[in-house]
């Protein structure tokens, strides 16, 4: 390895590496596109030199140049941090397989905070930002603001703008697979927990669970809706002792869908507190199917939000937008979750 404080440049490399510096800038600068044939054997050979000699490619060159800097930006927030951290591992895979390297901001729910982040990733040439967060409906408008004239941007679930191309999870199939599994397991007063109304995904689920009833001749009773207060995501006890309350012991649930697998796991220890058997008693049914599904006593059936196949989706949406910057409709991709059947419903 070089341990020379001089800049390494293309030219160095293609001069050791014995081929045209067109070459060199084709494999590690991703230029020349279809225009720069190099075989397999020969690109080998120029990273492996790149590497002897602690090659770095100059961002700001390549910016000013008007090139993709392959570097991404990626704006998450401080709620259900295990799931989005589970989904951004994914994402950061599929990035480095196709030969982008990512900056990560983490917000608190700030529109400012929000701007600063997006003002340092254009300052630093990043060619897209993935906004990996859940939209709140109260602050859809201070958002908006935001996100006009920004380019690149793509979104998790629902887009501030209308205009910006998002990634999502089928939520309403997620529920209406607990649902036709709880429903087949003979369970006829299915609860639902929703930790919150302002989030529009629990409005979505909210809607699926009633569809379901729907489309099964069964009766729709509101009681068997608990809804948290606003913003209150954790599952403490009191707030588990409230929901069980109002599902089970006062309407007679025999199943609960959790608004997550943390809830869940804390749905099932304050049944327990209750002398109530999972699943003989009440059927639990999780979300997002964390490994502490499978750590639990009984192991919890969850659905499998499909990360890999979202972080597939979610590159091709910001490598589109990079090549569409002008596009009038919105591109959409949608992910099929999977639910996965385990102790806890059975």
């Amino acid at each position: 390895m070089s341990t020379d404080q001089t800049k390494v440049r293309l030219v160095d490399i293609a001069r050791k590496a014995g081929v045209s510096r067109a070459a060199v800038g084709h494999v590690l600068n991703h230029s020349g596109a279809d225009n720069v044939r190099v075989s397999q054997d020969t690109r080998e050979r120029i990273l492996k030199i790149a590497r002897e000699m602690n090659y770095r490619p100059n961002r700001a060159a390549q910016q000013l140049r008007g090139r993709p800097t392959k570097m991404l930006g990626v704006i998450l927030n401080t709620v259900n941090t295990s799931v989005f951290s589970a989904r951004l591992s994914a994402i950061e895979i599929e990035a480095h397989r196709r030969g982008y390297r990512m900056v990560i901001g983490q917000v608190h729910g700030s529109a400012d905070e929000i701007r600063g982040y997006l003002d340092d990733f254009l300052d630093r040439g990043i060619d897209g930002v993935l906004c990996l967060f859940d939209v709140m409906n109260e602050t859809r408008s201070e958002l908006a603001p935001v996100f006009e004239n920004r380019q690149g941007i793509v979104w998790h679930a629902s887009p501030v703008l209308s205009s910006q191309p998002y990634v999502r999870v089928d939520t309403a199939s997620a529920i209406r697979q607990i649902m036709d599994h709880l429903i087949a397991q003979g369970r006829r007063r299915i609860g639902l927990e929703l930790w919150s109304e302002s989030d529009q995904l629990m409005s979505v689920r909210q809607e699926a669970w009633k569809e379901a009833h729907r489309a099964h001749g069964l009766e729709i009773d509101e009681k068997l809706i608990w809804i948290g207060a606003e913003r209150s995501q954790l599952p403490t006890r009191s707030i588990v002792e409230n929901c069980i309350q109002q599902l089970v012991l006062q309407n007679g649930a025999d199943a609960i869908v959790a608004s997550n697998d943390e809830w869940a796991a804390s749905v099932v220890q304050g049944l327990r507190r209750h002398g109530k058997r999972v699943p003989e008693d009440v059927a639990v049914t999780g979300y997002d199917n964390l490994p502490l599904c499978e750590i639990i006593e009984p192991s919890m059936t969850s659905i499998d939000q499909s990360h890999a196949e979202y972080a597939t989706a979610a590159l091709d949406l910001i490598e589109y937008s990079l090549r569409n910057p002008n596009a009038e409709t919105p591109e959409i991709r949608v992910i099929q979750p999977k639910l996965v059947i385990r102790e806890s419903t059975e």
